[in-house]
Formats: structure tokens, sequence, C-alpha cells
């Protein structure tokens, strides 16, 4: 990370044994990538970049209201 700040603030929450929602979404997009490589039909694929696309949504969402908290 080049921002010092986000750095300790990550670092902190880590040392915490804190989940933030932030982290939890972006757990929830490696999950649903990886899901995603494993499907072979169509439907399904469909189905779950949907997923992807939504975590990426939230994940995105969160992340901009920590910056602009952080400001």
């Amino acid at each position: 990370m080049s921002d010092p700040a986000l750095a300790a603030d990550h670092r902190i929450i880590a040392q915490a044994c804190l989940l933030t929602e932030e982290f939890s979404l972006k757990k929830g997009q490696d999950t649903a990538r990886a899901d995603y490589a494993r499907l072979s039909d169509l439907e399904a694929r469909k189905g779950a970049m949907a997923r992807i696309a939504d975590l990426e949504m939230r994940y995105n969402m969160a992340r901009d209201a920590r910056h602009s908290f952080m400001r």
C-alpha cells in the first residue's frame, strides 16, 4: 500500500482481529471468482458473474465510504 494512513488503518484492524464489511466483501469476491472458474454451464456462469458484479459494486461502495470518512 502506498498510502501510510491506509496502511496504518489496515494494520490496526488486522491487529484487533476485526473483519470489516470491506474485507468481508473482498473475501466474498475471491470465493465467487473461484466458483466461477469451476463452472462450465453457461447459465450458471451468468449467475456467478452477476454475483461477482454485485460483490464488486458493494465492495467499491464500502471502500469509497471508508475513504470519504478518512478525509
